[in-house]
C-alpha cells in the first residue's frame, strides 16, 4: 500500500460502525476517507470530482447501490467503484460488474483483502490516467494540419491504406511530414497497440546498419559487447519505418529484400534465422526510379516497399495551409514556453505566405517556434519576422541570395541554440537534422555561442 497511500476515498455505507472501521483502516494507510450515510449523500461527493476510489455499500437507504452505480458513470467516468454487500448473490455481482464495479467483496469484509482491492484499484487507474495521457500525447504530436485539396488526398489515401497490411513509400521533400503520415498509418491500423520503430538509414554508418536492422550476437564484431534484438525484432507486432530508404547501400539492399520475402531475420553472428511479424512503411526524398536507373537502388526491392505510394506535395504548393500551420505551431510553442501572444498580424501572415519554405513544414514550425523565443510584444509583426528572415530593408540593398540565405542560417541556428541552452541532441531534433550536421553547419557558418 505505500505506493498508492494517497487521496480520498469514499465509503458509501449506512452501518456507522462499519464505515468508521473501514475509515480508520485507510487512514492508517495515508488516505484521506470520507464518509456517506445514504446513496443520495454518495451521489453529490461522486459530482465534486475529487476521489481516488469509491467503497459502496449496496444496500443502502435512499439510492441503493447499484443506483450509485448507475449515476456513478456519467458522474466520474473513470473511477474504480468496489462494491460491498452483505447479500451476495451470484446475479447481483454480475448486475455490479456489468454497471462498472472494480471488485465484489463480501461482509464482513477481510481487511487484509480489502486493502488488496484498493490497491489493486489505484494501480488501474494510475495506469489507465497514464495510458490515456500518452494516447492524447502522441496524437498532439503526430496530428496532421491542412485543409487543401492536396492534403485531403493525403489524408484519403492514409485511411484506405492504413487498415491493410501493405507496405507503403512516402514520398516528398526533406520537412514535408514523412514520419507525421507514417505513424498516421500506424495508429489507424490493427497493428496500434504494437511497437512502432523509426531507423533513419542516412544517419546510420553503413558499416552498421545491418547491425541496426537484424541485430548481432555478442562478439559477433568489435563492439559488440551483448546482444542486440535489432529494429526488425523489437518492431516484431507493430510497424518499422525506414526513413530514408534511398540512402541504404545495395549490400544492405539486398540483405533488406531476402528479409521481406521471407518474413525472418538472422542477426549478425547468430546461427539462424528468427520469424518476424512487421508492417514496413518506408520514406524518401530520392526519386527512387532515378536511383534505380543510376544503379543505386534496386529494382526488384523497390517493388517490394512501394505496393502503395503516398506522395507529399511541398508547402509552396499547399500555401493555404500556411495560416492554419502557424496557428497550430504558435499555440504550441506560446504553452511550451508560457508565452501569452494574440498571434500573427496580418502583414505577418501575408510575408509567411509569400516565402517558398525550402525546409517545409518543419522549417516553418522552427521558424515559429524561434519567433515566439524572441517576440517583444503580444503579437508577431511583420518587421520582426523580416529580421528573423535575414530580409533587409530596401533602402540598405537586396543582399544576394547565398549570403542571405547564410545570414538567415547562422542566426537561426544560434537562436535554437540558445533556446535550448546549446543542448545538441534537443537543437538537432528541433532543426530537423542530426547531431553531426548541425555540428559541421556550426563550423561552417561561424555560430558563436553568446
Amino acid at each position: 500500500m505505500k505506493r498508492y497511500s494517497h487521496g480520498r476515498i469514499l465509503i458509501a455505507e449506512d452501518d456507522s460502525a462499519f464505515a468508521a472501521q473501514l475509515a480508520s483502516v485507510l487512514e492508517g494507510e495515508g488516505f484521506e476517507a470520507i464518509q456517506a450515510k445514504d446513496g443520495n449523500e454518495a451521489i453529490k461527493r461522486l459530482s465534486l470530482g475529487d476521489l481516488e476510489i469509491a467503497l459502496i455499500d449496496l444496500s443502502m437507504p435512499g439510492l441503493d447501490g447499484m443506483q450509485v452505480l448507475e449515476r456513478a458513470a456519467s458522474l466520474a467516468p473513470g473511477l474504480p467503484l468496489v462494491v460491498i454487500t452483505g447479500n451476495a448473490t451470484i446475479d447481483r455481482a454480475v448486475q455490479a460488474t456489468r454497471l462498472g464495479a472494480f471488485d465484489f467483496l463480501e461482509k464482513p469484509v477481510n481487511l487484509d483483502r480489502l486493502l488488496l482491492t484498493v490497491e489493486r484499484a489505484l494501480e488501474w487507474r494510475h495506469l489507465e490516467q497514464k495510458t490515456n495521457w500518452m494516447g492524447a500525447e502522441i496524437m498532439n504530436r503526430y496530428q496532421m494540419v491542412g485543409t487543401s485539396t492536396a492534403m485531403q488526398s493525403v489524408y484519403a489515401r492514409i485511411e484506405r491504406v492504413a487498415p491493410t497490411e501493405s507496405t507503403v513509400l512516402i514520398t516528398g521533400e526533406t520537412g514535408t511530414g514523412k514520419e507525421l503520415v507514417a505513424m498516421a498509418i500506424h495508429l489507424r491500423s490493427k497493428r496500434s497497440a504494437g511497437p512502432f520503430m523509426r531507423v533513419n538509414c542516412a544517419a546510420i554508418p553503413e558499416t552498421l546498419i545491418e547491425s541496426e536492422l537484424f541485430g548481432h550476437r555478442k562478439g559477433a564484431f568489435t563492439g559488440a559487447i551483448e546482444n542486440y534484438d535489432g529494429k526488425f525484432r523489437l518492431a516484431d507486432g507493430g510497424t518499422l519505418f525506414l526513413d530514408e530508404i534511398g540512402d541504404l547501400s545495395l549490400p544492405a539492399q539486398a540483405k533488406l529484400l531476402r528479409v521481406l520475402q521471407s518474413h525472418e531475420v538472422e542477426a549478425v553472428g547468430g546461427s539462424r534465422p528468427l520469424p518476424i511479424d512487421v508492417r514496413i512503411i518506408a520514406a524518401t526524398n530520392r526519386t527512387l526510379t532515378e536511383q534505380i536507373a543510376r544503379g543505386l537502388f534496386r529494382e526488384d526491392l523497390y517493388y517490394r516497399v512501394c505496393v502503395v505510394d503516398i506522395q507529399l506535395p511541398p508547402l509552396r504548393e499547399r500555401r493555404e495551409d500556411i495560416p492554419e500551420l502557424s496557428a497550430f505551431f504558435l499555440r504550441q510553442f506560446c504553452e511550451r514556453y508560457n508565452r501569452r501572444l494574440s498571434g500573427l498580424s496580418p502583414a505577418a501572415l501575408r510575408l509567411l505566405m509569400n516565402f517558398d519554405w525550402p525546409g517545409n513544414v518543419r522549417q516553418l514550425r522552427s521558424f515559429i517556434e524561434r519567433a515566439v523565443v524572441l517576440a517583444a510584444g503580444d503579437t508577431l509583426s511583420e518587421a520582426e519576422l523580416k529580421q528573423m528572415m535575414g530580409i533587409p530593408d530596401r533602402e540598405k540593398g537586396i543582399l544576394p541570395l547565398k549570403e542571405a540565405r547564410e545570414r538567415f542560417e547562422r542566426e537561426y541556428i544560434a537562436q535554437i541554440l540558445q533556446a535550448h541552452e546549446w543542448k545538441m541532441d534537443a537543437s538537432a531534433a528541433v532543426l530537423g537534422i542530426d547531431r553531426t550536421n548541425l555540428y559541421k553547419k556550426i563550423q561552417k557558418l561561424g555560430v558563436r555561442r553568446r
